[in-house]
């Protein structure tokens, strides 16, 4: 299983992807490094929560929408 640093960091990546950015693009936006990224995107680092909120923001999205996991997220589409 998964730890939640690999999770979060899975779906920065995903969210990343689908809005057709590299990591530098990404970085560049918040003043980060790409290499920083990396790791936060492999689970490899913990990172702080406003750190975080840099890069929901900078994907147009919230920081809910990175913690909410699957099942939570198909239980609020079938509201």
């Amino acid at each position: 299983m998964a730890t939640f640093a690999e999770q979060i960091g899975a779906k920065i990546r995903m969210y990343r992807i689908e809005k057709n950015l590299t990591q530098e693009q990404l970085v560049e936006s918040i003043g980060m490094a790409a290499t920083y990224l990396g790791q936060i995107e492999r689970g490899e680092k913990n990172t702080k929560l406003n750190t975080i909120e840099k890069i929901a923001y900078a994907l147009d999205m919230s920081v809910y929408d990175l913690f909410l996991n699957e099942q939570e997220g198909h239980l609020q589409k079938k509201k």
